[in-house]
């Protein structure tokens, strides 16, 4: 590596007020300990002693340099619910969630591989809203800050990778989302946050051939989407079918609405397959829609949508016409 920059000089800084050690910081810029050290010092920083560098909580700094699915999805769920500050030199990554939810905070520390406690908060006014009793995590780490910064947490563009994972997404969901089936039966999905948020899920959404008429729409300070019916069924089997990571009441209310497209998607081939042996057999398009309380324009719309050959006229009647 050339000569140390200023910016580098001042994030050498940064992610050793974090916890880091002088060699991970080393390793990280590609330059020695004895250099990182040198900077330190040249800057007035106190270095830890032996004895304050084990008892420090652990966290693993580079947790999300590399987006793999899980460091998507943890991503996601950290733009929608976490925080990023910086106190002097020190950065820090927060959230704050529901009591209900603790379990997924430590499965969280658990993947940064962080010591840092989940303490408790009692119901209260956070930041405008009134919240139920609450769990709290917050890590020290530059390094992390920087990375979720960098990423497009709160400014600037969203990374590409990250607009295209659907991992990513479903973290967003988790954080931001609801999801669930009405009591009219039908699915519905919703999502809320910033505009430049929402507009990358609009085009993640176009981008898999889950594009459906949702109007980014006012929520207070910030924005909402949401649809209901079979293109909110899709969207929820897209995001969370097979998911290695969710929260776990979410995943439970997207197994519901996937057992409910599965059950209606078998009875529709069901159905499918009894026009065809009816039609076959000789019944007309309205004498099908009369046993099924349609009409013959709806069994014609169902059997173009499935293929299903219409008959040739032959002497007053129609025939197969074989594909």
């Amino acid at each position: 590596m050339g000569k140390i920059t200023e910016d580098q000089k001042a994030f050498i800084v940064k992610l050793y007020a974090s916890g880091e050690t002088t060699v991970q910081i080393g390793q990280y810029l590609q330059v020695s300990p004895s250099t990182v050290n040198y900077w330190l010092h040249r800057r007035g920083v106190t270095l830890r002693g032996p004895r304050e560098t084990s008892t420090r909580c652990k966290v693993r700094h580079d947790a999300l340099d590399e987006l793999t699915p899980s460091a998507a999805y943890w991503i996601g769920f950290l733009f929608a619910d976490g925080s990023v500050s910086y106190c002097g030199q020190s950065g820090k990554v927060g959230l704050r969630v529901s009591e209900r939810d603790k379990g997924h905070i430590v499965k969280l520390r658990t993947f940064l591989g962080s010591t840092h406690a989940i303490s408790a908060g009692p119901a209260g006014n956070y930041g405008g809203y009134t919240s139920k009793p609450s769990v709290h995590f917050t890590v020290t780490s530059a390094r992390l800050a920087e990375r979720l910064l960098t990423l497009g947490r709160y400014e600037g563009p969203i990374h590409d990778t990250l607009i295209r994972s659907r991992d990513f997404w479903r973290g967003v969901m988790d954080g931001d989302g609801s999801l669930g089936i009405l009591a009219s039966g039908y699915a519905y999905f919703g999502l809320v946050g910033s505009r430049r948020l929402l507009e990358a899920f609009l085009l993640f959404l176009k981008s898999n051939g889950l594009g459906a008429r949702m109007t980014i729409r006012p929520d207070k300070t910030i924005f909402q989407i949401a649809t209901a019916g079979y293109i909110a069924e899709k969207i929820v089997v897209f995001l969370y079918g097979n998911a290695t990571v969710a929260l776990d009441r979410k995943a439970a209310s997207a197994a519901k609405v996937t057992a409910m497209r599965e059950a209606r998607l078998s009875a529709e081939r069901a159905r499918l397959i009894q026009i065809a042996d009816w039609y076959q057999g000789g019944a007309s398009l309205k004498q099908v829609g009369l046993r099924l309380g349609v009409s013959d324009v709806t069994i014609l719309h169902w059997m173009e949508q499935a293929g299903i050959p219409r008959r040739e006229r032959h002497g007053g009647r129609r025939r197969i016409v074989s594909s």
